[in-house]
């Protein structure tokens, strides 16, 4: 078993380590240099007169005691969980005054080493050597334009800044009232394994592969640390994000697309490089490269994990043949290296071209939904679904990507036989029909045009947009061809929607279990013209099944299970 290293962390001395009230004056002197004597902000000053050093030393005077959390360092550093270095930037006439408060600090020379400004560099440009020749994970630091500058020159470090009463309101993520608070931060971070998740897609990329995963790694990041490992599918997007507390978001270039995916060989690269310093490795498939980082996980004997979020299914096609074999045969390898494969459901998962051969090592995953809450402002869909209700249209939804899998062509022949049925059924799409590897709403043009007295496209919809579509709709239909497990479907039966359902693996999952809905026979345009007028006369009925689906489905999603899927 390859063995985590501690995590290197530098500490500032004054106002990080020490005590200092005059750090409060940053921005009063960076106001007085940047509009009063127009001088360079970006430059640290450095006394050249012997008075200005006189004042200077005078000044630094004002450190005026070790700061509490510094016993929790020297602990952890006794347990050997972090190297803990002192990082100052004192310009060299103040050394002696240095070494006096190192040797109060660290009597038991706990810290692993200490470093001040010998050549009187500016303070931005030597510690930001000392963390390079260091290769320090974190730093903490008072100073919030030196923060500035080294999250600048070492996107990856992760820089802990200790604010004051006069910069409390900067917005920064990495933001602490005082030295205990970032210790205690720390303490939690050595205490937690590291789970290293591996994505061809993730936020803000809004898809259901990409959204699950998201949602799983804001409840999974209060037990474990988190880094996500994705494509940077926009040159806008940051190659480095720090998100939310827990979570660090890596992006790699892409070198080319094929259909969709993007690929990116330097995500390899990258991946080795922070292996080391994980604990488990959690694969979201398809993944373009899944069998190069599953032996690579494997060979530094992590745990892998591997959630499977659907077999490739592509347009006909001789290409597209030859990329589904290339995926088969990739998945069924890595499947047969991972320590545990999951995906939402064992009825997926016993009719999956791939995952039926690995049951044996077989665990149901099913990541919680996160919604934002609903707003007294609606957006506009609210308004237009709400004029369509107020002139007696009863609204069936339908959404995610317009692609062949979805089977959105078998809803299409099923509306004009439905309305036969129930004359005021009008049905509304949520989400992207331009999609990039298929031409299926382009072929189907025609036909929607025909139908257009019966639908309304809302385009994609933004968070606030989706909770209004919800809220909007009487029913939500699923007619997928192949659909592992359709999180709108979910989202909408969370929001008292009974779903109409095709009976496919995975899909059903939830209406089966509940009763929350119907189902209908798969790809029978004839039968889902029936049921949408059944499910219409038993919702009365149906809805009865609610409460039973939410404490379903508040089982499922528990934190404590999820946490338990990752430890055992």
């Amino acid at each position: 078993m390859v063995e985590k290293r501690p995590l290197r962390v530098g500490f500032d001395l004054d106002g990080v380590l020490l005590y200092n009230p005059a750090r409060i004056l940053r921005p009063i002197i960076f106001f007085f240099k940047k509009y009063l004597l127009k001088s360079d902000v970006d430059k640290f000053y450095f006394p050249k007169t012997k008075l200005e050093k006189l004042f200077w030393q005078f000044f630094h005077k004002t450190s005026l005691f070790p700061q509490a959390g510094i016993e929790e360092i020297k602990a952890l550093a006794k347990e050997k969980k972090i190297k803990a270095y002192i990082v100052s930037s004192r310009y060299r006439f103040l050394e002696r005054d240095f070494w006096s408060w190192v040797r109060k600090i660290d009597k038991e020379r706990l810290f692993s080493g200490y470093f001040f400004n010998k050549k009187n560099e500016q303070p931005d440009i030597y510690k930001s050597k000392v963390i390079k020749r260091l290769n320090l994970d974190f730093f903490v630091e008072d100073n919030f334009d030196i923060v500035k500058k080294l999250k600048k020159n070492y996107p990856k470090l992760k820089v802990f800044w200790i604010t004051n009463l006069l910069d409390c309101r900067i917005n920064y993520t990495y933001k602490f009232s005082s030295l205990k608070e970032v210790v205690s931060y720390i303490n939690d971070i050595v205490g937690k394994k590291t789970i290293l998740i591996v994505s061809d897609y993730y936020y803000p990329h809004w898809t259901g592969i990409s959204k699950s995963i998201y949602n799983l790694s804001q409840v999974i990041k209060k037990d474990f640390n988190i880094k996500i490992l994705t494509v940077r599918f926009k040159k806008n997007l940051k190659k480095i994000d720090e998100g939310p507390k827990g979570v660090v978001i890596i992006r790699k270039n892409y070198l080319f697309s094929f259909s969709r995916v993007k690929y990116s060989i330097s995500l390899i690269f990258t991946f080795i490089s922070i292996l080391k310093r994980s604990d488990i490795v959690f694969l979201n498939s398809p993944l373009s490269n899944i069998l190069p980082l599953s032996l690579v996980a494997k060979f530094f004997k992590k745990k892998l994990i591997i959630f499977h979020q659907g077999d490739l299914k592509l347009t006909k096609g001789l290409f597209n043949i030859v990329i589904e074999k290339i995926f088969d045969i990739s998945t069924l390898v890595s499947f047969f290296f991972a320590d545990k494969v999951s995906t939402y459901t064992k009825d997926y998962a016993q009719h999956s071209r791939v995952m039926k051969y690995f049951l044996n090592k077989f665990q149901p995953l099913i990541p919680p939904v996160s919604m934002v809450k609903s707003q007294s402002q609606h957006s506009d869909i609210y308004r237009k679904l709400k004029s369509l209700k107020d002139s007696g249209k009863i609204l069936f939804g339908f959404g995610g990507r317009f692609v062949e899998e979805k089977g959105f062509d078998i809803l299409l022949k099923a509306i004009p036989e439905a309305n036969k049925y129930l004359k005021n059924a009008h049905f509304v799409f949520g989400g992207k029909t331009k999609i990039g590897y298929e031409k299926t709403f382009e072929i189907l043009k025609p036909e929607i045009s025909r139908l257009k007295r019966w639908l309304t496209f809302l385009g994609h919809l933004n968070d606030q947009e989706l909770v209004d579509f919800y809220q909007m709709i009487d029913f939500f239909i699923v007619p997928s061809r192949s659909d592992c497990f359709n999180l709108m479907q979910m989202e909408a039966m969370i929001n008292g929607k009974p779903c109409l359902v095709a009976d496919i693996p995975g899909a059903r999952y939830l209406v089966k279990k509940t009763k929350f809905g119907l189902l209908f026979n798969k790809e029978d345009y004839l039968d889902l013209a029936i049921k949408i007028n059944k499910i219409f006369n038993q919702k009365e009925k149906i809805v009865k099944n609610y409460l039973l689906f939410l404490k379903f489905i508040k089982k499922k999603t528990d934190d404590r299970k999820i946490k338990k899927f990752f430890t055992e």
